[in-house]
């Protein structure tokens, strides 16, 4: 069974007799991933940030250069050590998530200071400082709302082109261009510090993914507790308070009352056994198809590829442990950007291999490698049904687990 992240086709092969179609096919596609897979290349935090501030420090080290190259004069140099560094200083407020609540209550008034200090010297400079136009108008697309920030960024772009205007005095081409340059810096501007917003999010939602998982299953546990303990419950009760009431005149009935408790208690019992059965017997096929959602849904891009033919109970719930403690640890406690989960069958094992490209330092307190404290249930569940279990880092800066069992009992 071939299964790719955003990949539309899916072979199966016959696995611990749940499926009965043959695999066409055991290597995965190599045409490209499809459009579920788009959101799984998310940047880390850090890296889009330091992307939004390289392109930014690029624009103002051009900047200094355009406004010195014009010649050096006491007016120029004070405005590269004072205004630009206040300029800059307002745009890492307007940008880092950190300010989100300061610029809730003072965005408009940092963005109209910031207005200030770009139009003023721009009448005195012309296009040489026309260049910080662009970052006002990607501001005022992040503060206002949509119906105020595109009139705000098309007014910024004409004070611009005008400002540039009065400096050259409109004899250049320096108002289309600098029109222009502010119109696009400020997209691109914009567009780098949402994408990095973007970013931050997805990663701060991991956990979140995890707790909403652990949540539902919850509330499926207790909502079938409730479907199949709820009548036989009631009907304990009912029947004990007829019992009671029986007991002196009807003994005969009272007793055939509380016989049929113990066959309801009995059967209670019997349901509540199934259920706990239930979740204790895990699919792999099921826990899988599992893991390629939630590996998605967290930012990493998912690779599994299945092929064996049966597994016994025993066998299937023990590696179906592992694939969802490892999916666990990856999405909770790693940095990966990509997991690759392979279960194959030869020699007379099945063998499942999951590998992912992000490690973190081990938490204290926890025993076996780096990437969780569940590793050494994990290997005493495998030891359990007869198989191995083995996990750790790889030369690369990865992390694998390696689980082995027979597949029959």
């Amino acid at each position: 069974m071939q299964m790719r992240t955003g990949h539309p086709r899916t072979s199966v092969r016959k696995a611990g007799g749940r499926s009965d179609t043959k695999a066409a096919d055991h290597t995965e596609a190599e045409d490209g991933p499809g459009l579920a897979a788009l959101g799984t290349h998310a940047p880390p935090p850090r890296f889009a940030l330091a992307v939004v501030f390289t392109v930014m420090a690029g624009f103002f080290a051009m900047q200094i250069v355009d406004i010195l190259d014009q010649g050096i004069t006491p007016v120029r140099l004070a405005l590269c050590v004072t205004v630009l560094p206040l300029t800059i200083v307002l745009q890492i407020v307007q940008t880092l998530p950190r300010y989100q609540r300061f610029r809730d209550r003072y965005g408009r008034w940092i963005l109209l200071g910031q207005v200030v200090l770009v139009v003023v010297p721009c009448l005195l400079l012309g296009w040489a400082w026309g260049g910080m136009g662009g970052f006002v108008g990607a501001s005022a697309l992040l503060v206002l709302p949509l119906h105020q920030a595109v009139p705000a960024f098309g007014l910024i772009v004409l004070l611009i082109g005008v400002s540039t205007g009065v400096n050259s005095g409109f004899a250049t081409v320096a108002v289309p261009y600098m029109t222009v340059s502010t119109l696009l810096t400020g997209i691109i501007v914009y567009s780098l510090i949402r994408l990095a917003t973007l970013a931050i999010a997805v990663h701060e939602a991991r956990e979140d993914f995890a707790r909403i998982a652990i949540t539902k299953e919850r509330l499926r546990f207790a909502r079938d507790l409730h479907d199949l303990l709820g009548y036989s419950l009631s009907a304990i009760t009912l029947k004990g308070e007829l019992a009671h009431q029986l007991v002196g005149p009807e003994p005969e009935r009272a007793r055939e009352e509380l016989q049929s408790i113990v066959a309801t208690a009995r059967q209670a019992l019997a349901d509540v056994r199934e259920v706990a059965r239930s979740y204790r017997s895990l699919s792999l096929l099921n826990e899988l198809s599992s893991a390629r959602s939630v590996l998605s849904a967290a930012g990493v891009e998912a690779h599994v590829k299945v092929d064996y033919d049966r597994l016994a109970c025993e066998a299937d719930t023990a590696l179906a442990t592992v694939v969802r403690e490892g999916v666990t640890n990856v999405v909770r406690h790693s940095r990966a950007t990509r997991c690759r989960i392979e279960v194959t069958q030869g020699n007379g094992v099945v063998r499942l291999r999951m590998d992912n490209d992000g490690v973190r330092p081990r938490p204290e307190g926890c025993s076996g490698a780096p990437g969780g404290c569940g590793l050494d249930s994990l290997a005493a569940r495998m030891a359990a049904v007869g198989g191995r279990f083995t996990a750790g880092p790889t030369p690369d800066g990865g992390f694998r687990l390696v689980a082995e069992t027979a597949p029959t009992g």
